[in-house]
This record gives C-alpha cells, sequence and structure tokens, in this order.
C-alpha cells in the first residue's frame, strides 16, 4: 500500500509539472493558452473513393474533388495509374480550390479497386466516366490527360463530343490520333508483354521512380506518394502485383478502331510539353496539333524540362481550366500571381518565374 501511494504521488507530482507551464501562459476567457488555436476539422489526407454500379454487374469507382458548380475536369492519369495519381497534383490544392477546379477521376480497367475484364476497350471507359458525370449531375465537362492517358482523353473527347468544354494534354501519348506511330506492345503477344510487364507490376517503385534530377522532388513527399500510386494501382484489389490490366492497356491501341476522328473533337485544346523529354517527346505534341488543327488554342514547349512538365506546370493547367487561359501564372516579386499575357513577357525579364512562388524558392 505505501509502495502503491509513493508512486500516484510521483505521477501527481509530474502532472502538476507539465501543466505549470501552459497555464502560467496567460489565456482567453476559456482558459485555451494564447496563440494556440487548434483546428475545428480534419485536415485532407486524401481523396474519399465513391463506387457506383454503372452497368449491371460493373462496378464504377472514382473520385470528385471540389464542389457544385465549379469548373469540371475528368482527369486520367498515365500507363498504369490509379486514382491515387490526382493526389500527385494536390500541392496545388489550395490553388485548385480558389480557382473552384472540380476534379473527377474515374479508375480504369483493372488497376486499384477496379475488376480487370479483357473484352472492355476504350468505349466501355467512355461509358463509364459518363455514367459516373451524369450520375454527378455534370453535363459539360473539361478533360485534363497526362502521359498515357492521352489514349483515353482522344476517346472520351470524341466520344462526347461538344458536352467537352476543353481539352488540356500534357506529355500525353498519341497513340489513339491519326499520324501516330503504332505502340511497340502491337508486335508482341500477351504472354512477351506479361513477361515485360512483371517486372514493373512486382515491384511498384520501379514503376514511379522519377530522374533525380527532376523537379518534382522539391515537393515534400512527391515521391513517397507516387510509390503509394503504383502499390494500389498493382495490389490494393487484390492483383498481388499481376501484369494483366497493364498489357491489356498497352494493346488497346492495337484494335482496328482505336483511332478516333478528330473532327469528332471539338473542344479547344492546350498542349503542355517538355522539350527534353525522352519518353514523349515534342514529335508527339506535333501529332495532337496537325489532329486538332485550329481547335489548337496554345501549344508550349517548355525548355529544358522533361516528363514531369506536367506537375511542374499543373499551376498553368488549372489556370487555363477553370478560364484564365489568357494569362500566366507566374511569381512576381514573391507572390504567385496570374498575369495577363500581354505582360508576362516583361514581367519575365524583369525576374518573374513561371507557376507558384514555391518552385522559384525551392530552386
Amino acid at each position: 500500500m505505501t509502495r502503491r501511494l509513493v508512486l500516484t504521488a510521483a505521477v501527481a507530482a509530474a502532472t502538476v509539472l507539465v501543466a505549470a507551464p501552459a497555464a502560467s501562459a496567460g489565456g482567453d476567457r476559456h482558459g485555451n493558452p494564447r496563440g494556440i488555436d487548434l483546428q475545428e476539422r480534419f485536415d485532407h489526407i486524401g481523396a474519399h473513393v465513391h463506387s457506383l454500379e454503372t452497368r449491371p454487374g460493373r462496378t464504377s469507382y472514382y473520385i470528385d474533388e471540389g464542389k457544385p458548380g465549379w469548373t469540371p475536369v475528368v482527369f486520367i492519369g498515365g500507363a498504369g495509374t490509379s486514382l491515387e495519381a490526382f493526389q500527385l497534383t494536390e500541392f496545388a490544392r489550395t490553388s485548385r480550390e480558389a480557382l473552384r477546379v472540380r476534379v473527377i477521376s474515374v479508375e480504369r480497367n483493372g488497376f486499384g479497386e477496379s475488376t480487370l475484364d479483357t473484352s472492355l476497350d476504350y468505349a466501355d471507359y467512355n461509358a463509364e466516366v459518363l455514367a459516373v458525370l451524369d450520375h454527378l449531375g455534370i453535363h459539360r465537362f473539361a478533360i485534363m490527360a497526362i502521359s498515357g492517358g492521352g489514349a483515353y482523353a482522344a476517346q472520351l473527347a470524341a466520344a462526347a463530343g461538344p458536352r467537352v468544354t476543353t481539352l488540356h494534354v500534357a506529355a500525353a501519348v498519341a497513340s489513339t490520333l491519326p499520324g501516330r506511330t503504332l505502340p511497340a506492345a502491337c508486335s508482341r503477344t500477351v504472354a512477351e508483354l506479361n513477361a515485360i510487364n512483371v517486372a514493373f507490376t512486382h515491384f511498384p517503385k520501379v514503376w514511379w521512380a522519377v530522374p533525380p534530377d527532376s523537379p518534382v522532388h522539391a515537393i515534400p513527399g512527391w515521391q513517397a506518394e507516387a510509390y503509394l500510386d503504383a502499390a494500389r494501382s498493382f495490389f490494393v484489389g487484390g492483383q498481388l502485383g499481376a501484369p494483366d490490366a497493364l498489357t491489356h492497356e498497352q494493346r488497346l491501341p492495337c484494335a482496328p478502331d482505336a483511332v478516333v476522328d478528330p473532327r469528332d473533337i471539338s473542344a479547344r485544346a492546350y498542349l503542355y510539353w517538355g522539350e527534353v523529354d525522352p519518353l514523349v517527346p515534342p514529335s508527339v505534341m506535333a501529332i495532337w496539333q496537325a489532329a486538332l488543327g485550329p481547335n489548337v488554342v496554345r501549344a508550349t514547349v517548355y525548355p529544358g524540362e522533361g516528363h514531369t512538365v506536367q506537375y511542374r506546370h499543373w499551376d498553368q493547367t488549372l489556370a487555363d481550366i477553370a478560364g484564365f487561359g489568357d494569362h500566366t501564372v507566374m511569381c512576381v516579386r514573391g507572390r504567385t500571381r496570374l498575369i495577363p499575357e500581354h505582360r508576362a513577357e516583361r514581367e519575365l525579364a524583369r525576374g518573374a518565374t513561371l507557376g507558384l512562388c514555391a518552385w522559384a524558392e525551392s530552386g
């Protein structure tokens, strides 16, 4: 009994010692210490994944980040990516919300939580996306695609026609457009592709690793989040690293009807490319330009930049989606601003830099 009393007293003394500094700091009328404001709401740690039966026996998974009334955009990530890929753009969430951009992304066949059905093609994905948009009450929308998502973007833009307001493609493949080069996957069997792809699907860090000189390394946690996307793509649905979905996606452009008629695409288009992109070089942007013709509002090649140009200039993409295509996102004297196009060159000459000020500070 005596020993227990001594321990209780010691704990009580320790509690007084810990509480004393806060108590002596003063507080408001409720006793809350001055200068400490704890939150009332949860912080954002990731997009909520919704599910919807888009056809009998087929469940589609999607995210919907934003509010009704904001500009809706369908986001299509690169080859083999899941819904988690959108999180790689949320380093600019504050700007996205300020610009009132609402992002919807639908998981593609076999990746993440989506069940693989090898009978499905681009038309089926279009149907899933449009079913989700109809469910959300969205008629008119923009499309934003990166890298391998370009194949889906052209298909969706052609299928939806006048429903698409603007089309934004960044370092995106043109494998479903006239003038394309037939993908290498079309000359290989499914077994051969599976044997190649398993080296990626079994080791997600290989699939999403970016070069050490990429500007995205300046974003805290970006590379780690990218690895999580690959893990979701190839494991979260119980795939256990199976390469089948990736192989199926790679072979979709091989179908006889894979190439769209660009005359069916009426949306105004914005193209973003890196000058030294080794994966999807500017010559691919030229295919987009030739196919879309006068619909191309702006085609930008950023000097010295590679395949992660879509993240480095995501801020500009957001501004374009929101209707500020005649403005340039710039860091001017330590503040991020939307500068009218006719003043951009002058500001650059005065020392301004492209994009959020965070990029200038990290460089």
